[in-house]
């Protein structure tokens, strides 16, 4: 059976893939060209929909996921815990903010997709 943490690692992992899926799957929907910055609700910038600034904001949720990660894995290296139980209740809780950061970074990666179609 997997550990609660592994099991959120691979939730978080999952998540940080939806903006990718969802690029694949909106591709062929949207325009040849697609907005990519927007000056309040008023598109200001358009690029070609395969351009590479689309492909990386596809992995804006991965992004998200591996800063959180390395940050937790330098914290770690830099703070060595002295108890067990301090050490799972951290865990625990970089866990969580690993899973809110990638849902916070899919989460603005898909809606921009959703909105180009």
């Amino acid at each position: 059976m997997l550990s609660k943490t592994k099991l959120m690692m691979i939730l978080s992992g999952v998540v940080a893939l939806i903006p990718v899926a969802i690029y694949l799957f909106l591709y062929s929907k949207m325009p040849d060209r697609v907005p990519i910055h927007y000056d309040g609700n008023m598109a200001d910038r358009f690029v070609s929909k395969s351009s590479l600034e689309v492909v990386l904001q596809s992995g804006l949720g991965c992004l998200g996921f591996i800063i959180m990660k390395l940050l937790q894995f330098l914290l770690q290296k830099a703070f060595i815990q002295s108890s067990n139980e301090h050490s799972a209740a951290l865990s625990r809780t970089w866990n969580i903010a690993i899973l809110v950061v990638t849902v916070v970074f899919a989460g603005i990666s898909s809606y921009t997709f959703i909105r180009m179609v």
